[in-house]
């Protein structure tokens, strides 16, 4: 009698969920940056150098109308001409949270030159808090180690601001 050649059945060895989760794909988180535009008013100072606080409040002048604090960082380049703003956070009707760091998240992205951060008083009155003072004193910092230089803060209130630069309170801090 001939011999038959039988083949052995494959066991199909079931995996282990330890072995099927290290064969799944890993993923890091990819930072991209975009930017979208704001149309602005006609002879605003797009391409051109920020001359003063005049300047910059014209160009935010919609903050004044907000009925919460609303916190925004201008990146300039070598020039002072505007990069791009980002808006940071936004507050309640009279605080808004914000750390020294997270407002140039964009600017150190960017690679800017300086910056100028402003932001606005629902109640209408400009007048820097403590809490303005302390804040801008802690950037103004965390600039100057990172290379750039802060050039302003301006806060924007009802149909007036005030300036730290204008004022001289930057030199103070």
């Amino acid at each position: 009698m001939a011999k038959e050649n039988k083949k052995k059945p494959t066991i199909i060895k079931k995996k282990s969920k330890k072995e099927t989760k290290s064969k799944q794909p890993a993923y890091l988180r990819k930072i991209e940056i975009k930017y979208r535009k704001l149309k602005v008013k006609a002879g605003s100072p797009i391409g051109k150098p920020i001359k003063g606080a005049k300047t910059v409040v014209d160009l935010f002048s919609f903050m004044q109308n907000e009925a919460k604090e609303k916190f925004v960082t201008i990146s300039l380049d070598a020039k002072l001409k505007i990069n791009c703003f980002e808006v940071v956070a936004i507050g309640s009707l009279n605080s808004i949270y914000v750390r020294p760091f997270e407002s140039l998240r964009a600017s150190i992205a960017l690679n800017a030159h300086g910056v100028i951060v402003v932001h606005n008083h629902p109640s209408g009155d400009p007048t820097p808090r403590k809490e303005d003072k302390t804040f801008t004193k802690k950037l103004k910092k965390l600039t100057e180690l990172g290379g750039m230089k802060l050039h302003d803060h301006i806060i924007i209130g009802d149909e007036k601001y005030y300036s730290f630069s204008e004022e001289r309170l930057l030199d103070k801090l």
